[in-house]
């Protein structure tokens, strides 16, 4: 059985240093799927066209809904796998994450078959114009098609943050954009192959992607280490993948249907207001960015703690992980609530325009601390193999608030501010929620192991 390499173990050594030294490839890595998504924009709308591009987009939320499902899935898998990593239960690390790996695979397949078989009657939902309908249902068609490949390496990303390796599989993304864009600039701009290009630019990266984290696990020495001959479903693992991560899933599958409900009352104040959103948007991403960063460093720290019976310092990395969020996240909401207009310029030349997005930054960026909590004790949550209860309260305080306050409270005071009062209310409410029901959490943790040590005694 392979080794545990100290340098990747949660469980020892300065815990502000792990946390950090885990967090920011994960950061960058968002950071740089963002860039990405940024440039690849860039390469179809100016070559291909605004039609190509309007394509892409029009199907964008409905090709995120299978990937956003699946990530959830493969949540419970890293916290699984983190949780034998940290009770140093090697031989079950190495069958969850053969049986991790094999559930990626087939169950990318069953995606693609799935999409390819209702793809045309989801489109037809979608109400695409006709003049973009066939590039979009192409672009959809060929991204689902390389599903295997994404969830692959989704899983395979997942296996490594979970042995806390979070280096590795960021490595490998670098690669795969890098190709991507090469890919972009080779199908699009010089063969002229439009949407299609595009989708087998991304498809190629994906597979190339999912072949690299697929070799790198065979040749690694750490326990999660893949043989070929031992891929197979051991069914203990992945009823703990489905308990755990089928509510992850849901809840990152629902969460976008309240804030397209939100996004149809801005609609409703015009052109620009839905611009100076679509700016605050673009400025605000790296409050998002870290407070995501954090809430996968917390859950993989806290599985492996919780997994080797380390309470206290779980409960540590929590407390650090939090105060580091806030501390980002506070010094970018001054940044925003003082400098939104010459940041704006830079996107956008309109006055009336970066007026209303100053107004909704006065509103938003002293309120973007409400928003960490709400997203740093889920993950302690989840990490400690409970996450029904956290999908239920992100479902209410972050989706269900806002769809009501949308519904009764808007009518009643009907402009844009109002609306997007909704985002900092749902922030408070759904933190409140996680603060109680953490200590509620930790105290059943302390009480198990208080009953230990009386056991051992």
């Amino acid at each position: 059985m392979a080794a545990i390499d100290q340098k990747y173990d949660l469980t020892e050594g300065s815990v502000s240093k792990k946390i950090i030294i885990f967090a920011f490839p994960i950061l960058l890595g968002i950071l740089l799927q963002s860039l990405y998504t940024t440039v690849d924009a860039v390469i179809i709308g100016r070559v291909a066209g605004k039609e190509a591009l309007a394509a892409i987009e029009a199907v964008y939320t409905l090709i995120n809904l299978p990937v956003k499902f699946f990530l959830g899935l493969s949540t419970g898998a890293t916290i699984i796998i983190s949780q034998y990593f940290g009770a140093k239960k090697l031989k079950e690390v190495s069958n969850a994450s053969h049986t991790a790996m094999i559930f990626a695979f087939v169950g990318g397949l069953i995606l693609s078959v799935i999409a390819a078989i209702f793809l045309p009657f989801v489109i037809n939902l979608l109400k695409i114009p006709s003049a973009i309908y066939d590039k979009a249902y192409a672009y959809a068609l060929i991204f689902f098609a390389g599903m295997s490949a994404s969830m692959t390496y989704n899983i395979g990303a997942g296996i490594y943050r979970a042995l806390g390796n979070s280096k590795t599989p960021f490595y490998f993304l670098i690669i795969a954009n890098i190709l991507n864009i090469a890919l972009d600039f080779l199908f699009v701009a010089i063969f002229k192959m439009g949407v299609i290009g595009a989708g087998i630019a991304t498809v190629i990266a994906q597979f190339i992607c999912g072949i690299l984290i697929v070799i790198s696990l065979m040749r690694t020495n750490l326990p999660c280490k893949i043989f070929i001959n031992k891929i197979k479903f051991h069914k203990l693992h992945l009823l703990e993948f489905f308990k755990l991560g089928l509510p992850v899933g849901i809840q990152y599958t629902l969460y976008p249907l309240s804030n397209m409900i939100v996004q149809t009352s801005i609609n409703s104040f015009g052109v620009n207001s839905i611009a100076a959103w679509a700016i605050c948007g673009k400025l605000d991403f790296l409050i998002w960015f870290i407070s995501d960063a954090f809430a996968t460093t917390v859950s993989t720290f806290v599985a492996q703690n919780y997994g080797a019976n380390q309470y206290d310092r779980a409960k540590k990395g929590v407390r650090i992980s939090a105060l580091m969020s806030l501390g980002l996240i506070a010094l970018i909401s001054t940044v925003l609530y003082f400098w939104n207009v010459p940041l704006a310029h830079i996107l956008v030349s309109d006055n009336e325009v970066i007026v209303i997005a100053s107004q909704i930054f006065k509103l938003i960026a002293p309120l973007y601390i409400f928003y960490v909590l709400g997203t740093v004790l889920p993950g302690a949550i989840r990490g400690m193999g409970e996450s029904f209860r956290p999908m239920i309260i992100t479902l209410f305080g972050s989706c269900v608030c806002r769809v009501l306050w949308v519904l009764f409270i808007v009518p009643m005071y009907p402009t844009l501010l109002v609306v997007l009062t909704c985002y900092p209310v749902s922030w408070a409410i759904t933190s409140i929620i996680y603060i109680i029901y953490y200590k509620i959490f930790i105290f059943k943790i302390d009480n198990k192991k208080l009953i230990e040590i009386m056991h051992g005694c």
